[in-house]
């Protein structure tokens, strides 16, 4: 890894003295922080940290993000962690079978390890990352949007292609880049009042949709958030249930064979895993999913709504599990498993239906 020590170094010269000096105290007096949280404490965006090397050595890469996703494949068996305020995701595999498509990307691997709706257009930096951890060094790729926020981050395992990393960063790095500009991002979107909308439209097209993917274009004509049409439209399209219910169904579904579809995204990445589930734990403020392939990691606290959504296709209804922040973000989303001209999976129907028959003999 000549190469790539040669790269760092040259970008060492860019380290940014004081942020670093403030960083290196902060971990002194919480050692155990990481590095997002100590961004939030020092009112700084994470990307500007990486730009300034607290604590690790990095290196921007350049603002070509599709060929840059084009060649991942290169490295092998990775971990691909994308996560928002309240979930992490985390899916390891081999990064294959891209396909761009001007601002979107999409990648589904024959086995499903790693599946991603790529934003393209929200990505505004990268870097080529490696931390020297107490286990030896952690190599990443680590990619943010216009306001520093972290999108998707590739880290390097046992079995990865290092001499690809090191190929890719040496093609993609740009050592002499200008210091990050970064800035409030632009594409906010404002939603109709309640008054201002046709509550009898919404539930008619809803009602009439035959594609989950429809969804987003009902959402769009109405000019309504998700949280608001659930509100507008009421049961039995749209139900709350207690999101203390979460844990216990998550521990239901890993003692069964049943696979399912978890979704965690922020503006410029949504993850997917399918599969079984196995290991559910809690751990201080944290619902735990901890298996060899999967990590879920859920802020339960920061769960204000929770929604079982029920969307009509050809195949029947499909429902989901809907966890939403006090924004009216989303959290987390779950499916069952299903192959695209199937019906829903009967079992995972009657998980989920279970959660809103327990709401109601409460």
């Amino acid at each position: 890894m000549q190469l790539l020590n040669t790269i760092f170094e040259s970008a060492a010269n860019k380290n940014s003295l004081p942020l670093s000096a403030k960083y290196k105290t902060l971990m002194q007096d919480q050692p155990k922080l990481r590095r997002r949280d100590a961004a939030e404490q020092l009112n700084v965006a994470e990307a500007k940290l990486l730009e300034a090397q607290c604590g690790l050595r990095s290196v921007r890469l350049s603002n070509k993000f599709a060929d840059i996703i084009r060649d991942f494949p290169s490295l092998g068996y990775i971990m691909t962690l994308t996560r928002n305020d309240s979930a992490v995701h985390e899916r390891k595999g081999i990064y294959d079978n891209v396909s761009i498509n001007g601002p979107m990307g999409l990648v589904i691997t024959p086995d499903r390890k790693i599946d991603l709706r790529i934003i393209i257009s929200r990505w505004d930096s990268g870097f080529a990352v490696v931390e020297d951890l107490d286990s030896g060094p952690r190599y990443s790729l680590q990619f943010f949007d216009v306001e520093g926020v972290a999108i998707q981050k590739i880290y390097l395992q046992a079995d990865s292609n290092f001499a690809a990393f090191e190929a890719l960063v040496d093609k993609h790095c740009k050592v002499d880049s200008p210091a990050l500009a970064l800035k409030r991002d632009p594409d906010v979107i404002e939603y109709a009042a309640d008054k201002d909308v046709n509550k009898a439209a919404l539930i008619k097209e809803w009602g009439e949709m035959r594609n989950v993917h429809q969804f987003f274009g009902l959402l769009k004509k109405h000019q309504v958030s998700r949280v608001q049409s659930f509100k507008l439209v009421g049961a039995p399209l749209a139900q709350q249930f207690d999101p203390d219910l979460i844990e216990p169904l998550l521990n239901d579904i890993a003692a069964t064979d049943l696979s399912i579809m978890c979704f965690v995204g922020n503006r410029g990445n949504i993850q997917i895993h399918t599969g079984q589930i196995n290991k559910v734990k809690t751990l201080g403020p944290w619902l735990n999913i901890l298996d060899p392939e999967f990590n879920l990691h859920l802020l339960t606290a920061n769960i204000e709504s929770a929604w079982l959504i029920r969307k009509p296709s050809s195949d029947g209804d499909i429902t989901s599990l809907e966890l939403y922040n006090k924004a009216g973000e989303t959290i987390a989303q779950f499916f069952g498993q299903r192959e695209e001209g199937n019906p829903e999976n009967a079992q995972w129907r009657a998980f989920a239906e279970g959660l809103i028959k327990t709401e109601a003999v409460a």
